[in-house]
């Protein structure tokens, strides 16, 4: 993993807008990949949370409203079936 370029890379970042958590992080996991003994295992330990992370945000508001059709009594088999239909499957 290159480190060349990298206040270029904030500049650019900070240019279009980068969440200030995600410069936080990118600058704490540099840091790490820096005084790490295996920059690949944590790298790919980190990339494997971020992915996780983004999973469970993107799916968490569809599993709520998941939740209130099937209080309100709708059959998720039905849903899955317009879901279906409405991708071309």
């Amino acid at each position: 993993m290159a480190v060349d370029g990298s206040h270029a890379a904030r500049v650019d970042a900070r240019g279009r807008g980068i969440d200030p958590l995600a410069e936080q992080a990118a600058n704490l996991l540099a840091k790490a990949i820096v005084t790490s003994r295996d920059r690949d295992a944590l790298w790919a330990r980190f990339h494997s949370l971020v992915i996780d992370e983004v999973t469970e945000l993107e799916e968490a508001p569809i599993r709520e409203a998941l939740e209130a059709m099937e209080r309100q009594g709708i059959r998720l088999e039905a849903v899955a079936r317009v879901l279906n239909d409405s991708l071309g499957g």
